[in-house]
């Protein structure tokens, strides 16, 4: 088996932000959408399932992308990009399956933390910011 890596820049870059947004670990796990029925639902047990995720949001690298423009779906496992009370990007660990040939590692950048917090899909390697999910459930 192949793995493919691709993370989202989010975070990462110097002189995007003075620092990057921020959520407590303790509020990851729950469903977040975007338009068009996308849908994350990052459980707390650390597995995750996606569905209706535009193709144009996920970058592929070292690998041939699922054909045509449409929706991805898949499923995997999930943890925050590093240790502490609060964090900048969730890491997705995309097992094979639905959409997805091979093994995909990609990252969700925290946007904005607040009362109604929002995810983002890096939609290309030259920018560091993209495809957005909102917290809908708790």
């Amino acid at each position: 088996m192949t793995a493919v890596f691709l993370l989202g820049m989010g975070g990462c870059i110097a002189g995007i932000a003075d620092r990057p947004e921020e959520i407590e670990r303790t509020r990851i796990a729950g469903t977040w959408t975007g338009d068009d029925d996308a849908r994350v639902e990052l459980h707390a047990d650390g597995r995750f399932e996606m569905s209706g995720i535009p193709r144009s949001a996920i970058v592929f690298s070292f690998s041939d992308p699922p054909p045509g423009d449409g929706k991805l779906s898949g499923s995997g496992t999930w943890q925050p990009a590093h240790a502490g009370d609060t964090v900048d990007e969730i890491i997705l660990y995309v097992e094979v399956g639905g959409s997805f040939a091979d093994v995909q590692v990609e990252a969700l950048g925290v946007a904005e933390s607040g009362e109604e917090p929002v995810l983002y899909f890096s939609t290309s390697p030259d920018e560091w910011y993209g495809f957005e999910i909102r917290k809908t459930h708790m």
